[in-house]
């Protein structure tokens, strides 16, 4: 809409700028506001924002490798939760552990969860995109021809994985009893461990993955297929084979997110719906595509929400983060960061399998 006015970048920054002010001045006003409140409508907001961004950068994974949007990867989150719990529930009763390990019993248990369910999970991915994603790409023209089918296929993928972890799981709500320890004292606040290990973990796992992507061979050959699968052709990179490498490391992206959540929320089986929702605002927030895009679109819709909450109305908390997304799409159609580019590849030759 902005654009037709043809505003330009300082007019949209100005309107967003205003009305990020007219926002905080409405929470400022709020009879709830005060210096204890805003640090748990931070922390929480962190917390929850990292998740957000976690499966963001999953979406925005696979776009910008495969040129698709993958409908389904809310269910990849909720599998990854029920995974984490599953190994949790197995080691849980293993004394041998707690002989050995007797301080660090309960986080030890809780990084072979989070360990399992980023196995699990890309293993699963790997596995989805190999048997019922590409042979939708056989008939010609690979995933970007073939997207609407791809798309379609997310949908009912995402009801057959609701439904067969109703068989296994059943629809009551599972708690995740994972003993990480006494809630942290921060600034005079007290923070459940769980809020920390979200933020740090979450971090830790953006930060590898860029890492990854930018200073290993294989990252460099997964943006070489991301700018052009022809060219990746040409060069002798064995596309397909990092197409499976793409999905199956966004799909573990959504399982460590899952594990993350169980201990502070409860693990059910339609969780995947709502976290695939508001993660698609936030990389929508961020920047469709923009892998760093996702994870501060991530915070920012958490915070927001959060916010909203405490100050406005608890109420009306799902609202929020699509008001947020709905305002940012009229005034910066391409999200804080725009979309991702990799003009600037050198691409190797046969270096890349």
């Amino acid at each position: 809409m902005f654009n037709k006015l043809r505003i330009g970048k300082k007019g949209e920054n100005i309107i967003f700028g205003t009305f990020v002010l007219l926002y905080i001045g409405w929470c400022v006003n709020s009879p709830d506001m005060n210096i204890e409140s805003l640090k748990s409508v931070l922390t929480i907001g962190l917390s929850v924002g990292i998740i957000y961004g976690l499966v963001a950068l999953g979406i925005s994974l696979i776009y910008t490798g495969l040129d698709v949007v993958n409908f389904s990867h809310g269910e990849f989150f909720m599998i990854g939760a029920f995974a984490g719990l599953t190994m949790f529930n197995l080691l849980g009763n293993q004394d041998w552990i707690f002989n050995i390990f007797p301080d660090a019993y309960g986080w030890i248990i809780y990084v072979v969860c989070l360990f399992t369910a980023f196995v699990s999970m890309g293993l699963f991915g790997v596995f989805i995109e190999r048997v019922f994603l590409r042979p939708l790409t056989k008939k010609g023209g690979g995933y970007t021809v073939a997207g609407m089918g791809i798309i379609i296929c997310g949908f009912g993928l995402s009801v057959v994985l609701i439904n067969v972890a109703y068989l296994i799981w059943n629809p009551v709500a599972k708690p995740f009893p994972a003993e990480l320890g006494l809630p942290m004292e921060i600034g005079g606040l007290f923070l459940p461990i769980t809020y920390i290990w979200m933020i740090v973990v979450g971090l830790s796992v953006a930060a590898g993955l860029w890492f990854f992507l930018n200073k290993t061979k294989m990252g460099l050959g997964i943006r070489a297929v991301a700018y052009s699968k022809d060219v990746s052709n040409l060069v002798g990179i064995n596309v397909p084979l990092y197409i499976s490498i793409i999905f199956g490391i966004a799909c573990a992206i959504a399982g460590i997110g899952g594990t993350l959540v169980g201990p502070t929320y409860q693990v059910v089986v339609f969780m995947g719906y709502i976290i695939l929702m508001k993660a698609f605002a936030a990389a929508v927030v961020g920047g469709f595509g923009n892998l760093p895009g996702a994870i501060v679109g991530g915070f920012t819709v958490g915070i927001f929400e959060t916010a909203s909450s405490f100050y406005i109305s608890g109420s009306h908390k799902d609202l929020y983060a699509f008001l947020l997304m709905i305002v940012v799409l009229m005034i910066k159609p391409t999200g804080f960061f725009g979309a991702v580019s990799y003009t600037h590849l050198t691409l190797p030759t046969s270096d890349l399998v």
